[in-house]
């Protein structure tokens, strides 16, 4: 089986220009026009699809006339997302040049998908992924989406399940019919697959939420059978010859640790007897989730990538613990060089960061630098000045942020005479929801909210993966703490500190 090695070190910005530029084997450019360019919106971003280790973002201005040109490294096949007013999947393979057009007046992606060209390397691979997309995103399996969701609000899961798979059925037998009229490659086809599985792991693996917002039921009413997450032993085939299906592999091993918590839930269950049980037990959960990743994932390259990104998602919060504790386990499970470098890079520059609290305070505003949003930041550093800001943000459709409102109004109280001040940072939801909870909780502090293009750029520039996040600015304004879990001991340190 041959060897395919992903390192995405240099994400470089190629500017639309007639000049010859020399570009590495690895390197992948994207290049072409957007018809009916809109000047009101100047920039087209893609989005690569690292699996285990996040997706970067590159965008790149559009020159008066349409065209843009993106290159960045990648020493393995993956899909990217190209985004424009709407967004689509592009395959890509180590030193492609791929030149794309499609009609930038098009606000969905079906429209888009419909106008949509390819020149240069795969393009013929790629017109057929294009024709997949159109028709599986809105004639097929997209369709379906809101009876779904609304199967999953009324039946109990086993009839939900018997549901979801007829649903399943007719989604394989249109793949089988797109693979009979447009004969794609294996490559093509084991891709197209894969987005028709992914689909079906994230509607199993979601059934609880949306059954209890169906029932409004409380999160620790609904316990299923471990049974019921069989799914997650049929996943598709994962090894070196399918890589290029970044998208669906990365959004999988996403979805995984879900099931290594439902096992340890199922072998642990007076650890998980109550929410405020597992607040107190975050480690010994977080100790369970990652030996289950050793112990419960039967096939080496899944084991090496759900570890992976396991421990992505704690350094990127700024959590070292399991890292440290585990150094050498990890280092002896993950081999891969395209998961283990970037995975190492990433726990020295988190060691960096914490030992060093100004360089990731830069980093962020470094990463606020020319967005819009940055202007709501200064006023939060300058109407706080010389106070210690803790920062809290949610949405309104979140849970757990919800059932935390109360420890929040306490932990107001305990402050109220500390030079602290709290603010609430609403992300990604309706404004007349945020105004309805914040009036019913009766909750002090700053209130801020986002929109939804601030808070995506919220979102990117202090890496949020999840919420509720918590975020700790001390007096002179710098970023001390950017993470998921509650930071009440720093809020401490902070303030006992010389100002």
């Amino acid at each position: 089986m041959k060897k395919n090695v992903l390192l995405l070190l240099i994400i470089t910005l190629i500017s639309c220009s007639a000049e010859e530029i020399k570009i590495p084997h690895s390197n992948i450019i994207i290049a072409g026009k957007v018809r009916n360019y809109d000047p009101d919106n100047p920039s087209i971003t893609i989005g690569v699809n690292r699996i285990s280790l996040g997706k970067v973002q590159i965008s790149s201005k559009i020159d008066q006339e349409g065209n843009f040109k993106i290159a960045f490294e990648s020493k393995i096949p993956t899909d990217i997302w190209l985004k424009y007013k709407a967004n689509f999947l592009i395959l890509t393979h180590p030193g492609d040049s791929i030149y794309v057009e499609f009609d930038g007046s098009k606000d969905n992606r079906y429209d888009l998908l419909k106008s949509v060209s390819f020149k240069g390397d795969f393009s013929n691979e790629n017109a057929k992924a294009a024709k997949f997309q159109k028709d599986y995103f809105f004639l097929g399996y997209y369709s379906t989406k809101g009876k779904i969701y609304e199967f999953a609000e009324k039946y109990d899961h086993i009839k939900y399940k018997q549901l979801r798979d007829s649903i399943r059925i007719i989604e394989i037998a249109n793949l089988k019919r797109f693979i009979r009229k447009y004969k794609p490659t294996t490559e093509t086809e084991n891709w197209a697959r894969a987005i028709l599985d992914l689909d079906y792991f994230r509607d199993m693996s979601s059934y609880t939420d949306h059954h209890q917002i169906g029932r409004r039921a409380n999160a620790e009413s609904l316990s299923l059978p471990i049974s019921y997450y069989d799914f997650m032993k049929d996943h598709f085939s994962i090894n070196d010859s399918n890589l290029i299906s970044g998208y669906a592999i990365s959004s999988f091993v996403n979805l995984y640790p879900i099931y290594l918590l439902e096992l340890a839930k199922d072998r642990n269950k007076p650890l998980f007897e109550s929410i405020e049980t597992i607040k107190k037990s975050h480690k010994a959960i977080d100790s369970l989730i990652f030996y289950g990743a050793i112990n419960d994932v039967k096939d080496p390259l899944l084991r090496q990538m759900v570890l992976t990104e396991i421990l992505r998602q704690r350094l990127e919060q700024s959590q070292i613990d399991m890292f440290n504790q585990h150094e050498k386990i990890i280092s002896e499970i993950v081999t891969k060089p395209f998961l283990k470098e970037p995975l190492f890079e990433l726990y020295n520059q988190t060691i960096n960061s914490l030992n060093n609290p100004e360089n990731l305070s830069n980093s962020i505003y470094q990463n606020l630098s020319g967005k819009p949003v940055k202007s709501e930041m200064d006023k939060i550093i300058a109407s706080n000045k010389g106070k210690v800001i803790y920062m809290d943000c949610w949405a309104t459709w979140c849970g757990p942020c919800i059932a935390e409102l109360p420890q929040s109004k306490r932990l107001i109280d305990q402050y109220k005479a500390k030079e602290v001040s709290f603010l609430f940072i609403c992300l990604d939801s309706e404004k007349k929801d945020w105004e309805s909870i914040i009036s019913k909780n009766s909750l002090e502090g700053q209130h801020i909210y986002l929109d939804k293009n601030q808070s995506q750029e919220f979102r990117e520039s202090f890496k949020i993966k999840g919420i509720p996040h918590y975020i700790l600015i001390d007096r002179q304004g710098r970023i001390i703490e950017n993470g998921t879990q509650p930071i009440k001991d720093k809020l401490d340190r902070l303030l006992t500190s010389k100002k």
